[in-house]
């Protein structure tokens, strides 16, 4: 069970990290199929956030109501197409940052070594961010569908 019974009118929000068993630097069949995917259950659960993929490695935001947060949580955790899942940071939430997108989506590239720098990774890691790291980048990089 996660920590969000605080969360103001139930609105929760959770970061993780996972490392994918299917996908090298770019986007595989896989990737594209939990993508339709997940639009598709995010939308039927009230569930919005931001995935960023690059170099074998996930991390995503998820925010909505508590319980759907979850269960959206525990369903990703079965996932056999990923490993290693690090729970970044979790807790309640005044407002969705990714309200209008089920699942907004980017993959790193070149352009974006000087963020990741910020952040303190030389490459993509983001199992090793704090919370704070992994908003600044979730955030940096899903800039256009922000809130």
């Amino acid at each position: 069970m996660l920590e969000f019974d605080d969360a103001p009118k139930g609105l929760a929000r959770l970061i993780y990290a996972s490392r994918s068993l299917s996908v090298g630097a770019g986007f595989s069949d896989d990737v594209r199929t939990i993508l339709r995917t997940s639009i598709h259950q995010n939308r039927m659960s009230a569930i919005t956030g931001f995935l960023v993929i690059g170099e074998g490695r996930f991390l995503q935001m998820l925010e909505g109501p508590v319980a759907e947060v979850e269960a959206t949580f525990e369903r990703i955790r079965r996932d056999d197409r990923h490993t290693d899942l690090v729970v970044i940071a979790q807790g309640p939430a005044d407002r969705r940052m990714f309200r209008d997108w089920n699942m907004a989506h980017h993959q790193i590239v070149a352009a974006d070594r000087m963020l990741l720098a910020t952040a303190g990774l030389s490459e993509f890691r983001p199992e090793t961010l704090d919370g704070a790291g992994a908003l600044r980048i979730l955030t940096s990089l899903g800039g256009r569908h922000l809130r």
